[in-house]
């Protein structure tokens, strides 16, 4: 017993120091997570499937992890730290549904569904990645700045993202402005 009101006064105390600076609304909510994972002390849910509208059952967001499936099939789920993450797009297929990608550094890109609000899921998750990757690493080594042909080619791919209509035209803004506000 006490160590759970530990706990709780522990997650209470985490969340007034992060709600005030994370840039969506966060949830103090201690949810369990798919196989019986448990959030950590200072984690908190962002959103879940039910919050976007979707029907997807291993998809949580959390102020530290993606929990979400692991391909198209749903069939099983991956854990991914929002630290690892590298890009989150939305696949607009001209037929079908549209497709969440996330890319890590280490593994495979995970895609899953979206049936409907593709583009919030999106957003919200990469406006996650971006506060997690900003304050894990608020000074990056000069070393890991992208060299200015990096970009130029990050810029070069959003453009034709956009020209084959994966990307709307403010998609490709919000991307291009993010692509320019690297070091």
């Amino acid at each position: 017993m006490a160590d759970a009101a530990e706990r709780e006064a522990h997650r209470r105390a985490a969340f007034a120091r992060l709600q005030p600076s994370f840039p969506i609304s966060i949830s103090i909510t201690d949810v369990e997570l798919p196989g019986g994972a448990r959030l950590d002390d200072d984690e908190f849910v962002v959103r879940t499937s039910k919050d976007w509208g979707l029907t997807l059952k291993p998809l949580v967001l959390t102020t530290r992890r993606l929990v979400c499936p692991s391909d198209l099939t749903g069939r099983s789920a991956v854990s991914l730290r929002l630290t690892d993450v590298r890009r989150v797009t939305l696949s607009k297929h001209a037929i079908g549904f549209s497709t969440i990608v996330v890319e890590t550094g280490d593994q495979r890109p995970v895609s899953f569904a979206a049936h409907i609000n593709g583009q919030l899921v999106r957003s919200d998750i990469a406006a996650t990645v971006d506060y997690v990757q900003g304050t894990a690493a608020p000074n990056p080594p000069a070393a890991a700045s992208p060299s200015p042909g990096d970009r130029y080619e990050q810029l070069r791919q959003i453009g034709d993202l956009k020209q084959s209509g994966v990307l709307s035209e403010a998609e490709f803004q919000e991307e291009k402005a993010r692509i320019l506000k690297q070091p």
